[in-house]
């Protein structure tokens, strides 16, 4: 294979058991195709202890800065709520930071991000995400402008029905349901105080019906409240899916399903993957969904991400959720996603072509 002069840079921390570990067993793939390949830990990069880098080029894989932001933003002794805005403008302080560092290391060099940092903390914050989904005009539940608990109470008697979601979570952290008999959420709420979870797992879903003490909490905080999508079940689950993207094209679709009693399709909360729900859904639908999925992507400014699309229950429409900067990857034997990433960014440089944005450019 023919030497690229090119560096596939990976900074991520070991703690990322999921995505960095799947893309750094495919090491020998970037070898194999032509690329110098480093993997870098966060704490080593932000210390500025970057290794040399012989190639002219280097393209830079960012993944999920776990042990920053556990240390930093979602720490123990943190006292506020999850998803506030203060995590966002902490996160967006680092990837600036972190951006910054970098390209001061590797000054003269040409640089690329898969994703830059910047758009992804700016899109963390979901209201912006959805302004910027909405001005792209790709359909994504309703923003609802709802100022107190009593006028959520009288839109909920009227038969309507909302998700009240943190402005900078994911994960499915923090959701709240609220339909007229039916108010779930995953947060805790005790001693008339609204209480958040130190971690990824365990956001157990609690009915609170009728709880408006809860709810006017809630509605003081950090929080956007969407209309409520009717989603579509398949063999009576409820199902979602998630959509991966590289330069806004669609890699690979993963369908992901729960029981119809549950809130979301969310992996952390209880969803299981199934590839073979493809296999009725209705192909107009799928194509459809790709469409919204690239569409998304591309507004977003995301090389890479992961889309959720939901489904509604007249098979109709669909509905962008969510767009993920860091996704997590599948099962390797499932869908090897790092060598699909590779081989399209081998392809398009053996074209002539430098797929990315220069970081100098963004």
């Amino acid at each position: 294979m023919k030497k690229k002069n090119v560096t596939i840079l990976a900074v991520g921390d070991r703690s990322d058991y999921d995505s960095l570990k799947k893309f750094n067993r495919d090491r020998r793939l970037f070898l194999e195709e032509g690329f110098d390949y480093v993997r870098l830990s966060y704490k080593q990069a932000l210390s500025g202890k970057v290794p040399e880098i012989s190639t002219d080029k280097v393209i830079i894989f960012l993944f999920f800065p776990f042990s920053y932001w556990n240390r930093h933003i979602e720490h123990k002794a943190y006292k506020g709520i999850y998803g506030s805005t203060i995590f966002s403008r902490k996160f967006f302080r680092f990837c600036e930071r972190m951006r910054r560092v970098i390209k001061k290391r590797l000054r003269g060099k040409s640089i690329y991000f898969i994703n830059d940092p910047l758009r992804c903390a700016l899109h963390r914050d979901k209201l912006i995400m959805k302004q910027r989904l909405s001005a792209a005009d790709v359909l994504n539940p309703k923003l609802c402008r709802i100022g107190s608990a009593e006028e959520m109470r009288r839109r909920l008697n009227r038969g309507e029905s909302f998700f009240l979601k943190p402005r900078c979570g994911s994960m499915g952290k923090g959701i709240t349901f609220l339909s007229w008999e039916n108010w779930q959420t995953n947060f805790i709420f005790r001693n008339e105080r609204i209480i958040s979870k130190k971690s990824d797992y365990g956001w157990r879903f609690r009915d609170i019906t009728g709880n408006t003490a809860f709810l006017r909490q809630l509605m003081k905080k950090d929080i956007i409240i969407e209309k409520a999508i009717d989603v579509t079940l398949l063999n009576k689950r409820k199902v979602d899916l998630r959509v991966y993207t590289f330069f806004n094209k669609v890699l690979y679709v993963y369908p992901r399903k729960n029981h119809p009693d549950k809130v979301t399709t969310n992996i952390t909360q209880g969803g299981k993957g199934d590839p073979a729900v493809l296999d009725i859904f209705p192909v107009r639908l799928i194509t459809k969904a790709k469409k919204a999925a690239e569409k998304a992507s591309k507004a977003l400014d995301f090389n890479l991400a992961g889309v959720d699309v939901a489904l509604d229950s007249n098979l109709q429409d669909v509905y962008v959720v969510d767009v993920n900067a860091f996704p997590g990857f599948p099962k390797r034997r499932t869908f090897n996603l790092t060598r699909h990433i590779i081989k399209e960014v081998a392809r398009q440089l053996d074209r002539g072509k430098i797929p990315f944005k220069k970081a100098s450019d963004l």
